[in-house]
């Protein structure tokens, strides 16, 4: 038996990780690696941080995917401290494409990826690196929040999210492009999402940008936002922002709110431009509101900018049913994907 840790020299890194010594820190919805195994045996070790069991709430817990070749082998939320999968068990070596995604968003919880135990003759290198890289920012619909649970009455739970389902994830599969996330359920531009009018000032995406992402929980005995993040790492050709939805909760009850919305909006699209310099911006808005649309659409005219564009996303509808909290369903997360993905062929690509 040999150990191999999952780092970029075996592995194609998606979204922010972080790696440390020996172990691969999962923060972001939709980060993980994939790699290409030739081996008889592959068992995975995946670590949940300590803070997310001492406050006792299972819905926090990180949940994970592991697939071979397309095929889900683990599928589940993390139930203890380690967890150790076999994900390949074989007489003879076999080849097989191995994904690892983060399910659950990064404000709750990390998942550590520990090394890999393999045969002593398998051999673990990257999957090969896609021609098209977009960046998705986002609220709870780029993190596919409560898709996997039909029940509109019910609370949060990671244990229901699945960014694999959301437009997001499924825009990059369309496009046969690589992706990352970064997005946190709740934040916004200048207000994250409150039920009473009062600004939320806790839940707001622009500070945490230029890092490794936000989370109540460690990395080794950090905190991810203190770890800037090198954009070096991953250069999109398209970056996708998709925030509005919760700040709409307070700019409509303080309607002169919509000004500095439109603001704070541009010192982001200045904030995006300045780390991707190369990249087709694309402003979205929609799907669960629209009534920040007019001033996101004002937002991205006033940056002038002749590669930042704007796409409004199809309000949801019964038809194609409801998540969790009202939230989209699997089916109107693929139409979504399918309308950004026409949009971008049509004036992008």
């Amino acid at each position: 038996m040999k150990k191999v840790p999952f780092n970029s020299e075996n592995t194609k890194l998606v979204g922010r990780t972080y790696s440390f010594g020996n172990d691969l820190a999962l923060i972001l919805s939709g980060t993980g690696c994939e790699f290409v195994f030739t081996g008889k045996k592959l068992d995975i070790s995946i670590s949940c941080d300590e803070n997310s069991y001492l406050d006792g709430k299972s819905c926090n817990y990180p949940r994970i995917a592991v697939m071979a070749d397309g095929k889900f082998i683990v599928k589940k939320v993390i139930e203890n401290p380690t967890e150790k999968y076999n994900i390949i068990s074989s007489d003879v070596p076999v080849t097989k494409n191995i994904k690892i995604i983060k399910l659950s968003e990064a404000a709750f919880s990390i998942a550590i990826l520990h090394e890999a135990e393999t045969d002593d003759d398998a051999v673990i290198s990257p999957a090969p690196e896609k021609n098209l890289k977009i960046e998705f920012i986002g609220d709870s619909i780029t993190c596919g929040y409560g898709v996997d649970d039909s029940n509109i009455l019910s609370n949060f739970s990671t244990a229901a999210e699945n960014c694999m389902k959301s437009y997001a994830y499924l825009t990059a599969e369309f496009l046969g492009a690589d992706y990352s996330l970064f997005s946190y359920s709740g934040y916004g531009i200048i207000s994250g999402y409150t039920p009473d009018g009062i600004r939320n000032t806790h839940e707001i995406l622009p500070p945490y940008y230029e890092s490794t992402g936000f989370s109540y929980s460690n990395i080794n005995n950090m905190k991810p936002h203190e770890i800037k993040w090198d954009f070096s790492r991953f250069a999109p050709d398209i970056v996708v922002i998709n925030l509005g939805t919760n700040d709409n909760s307070f700019c409509t009850v303080h309607e002169e709110a919509f000004s500095e919305f439109e603001d704070k909006y541009i010192e982001f699209l200045k904030t995006v431009r300045k780390n991707n310099p190369r990249a087709k911006i694309i402003c979205t808005i929609g799907m669960m509101n629209n009534e920040t649309s007019p001033h996101v659409i004002s937002a991205a005219k006033r940056f002038n900018d002749k590669n930042t564009y704007t796409f409004e996303f199809s309000m949801q509808n019964g038809l194609l049913g409801f998540s969790c909290d009202f939230h989209p369903s699997e089916d109107t997360h693929r139409y979504a994907a399918e309308e950004l993905t026409d949009f971008i062929r049509k004036n992008i690509l």
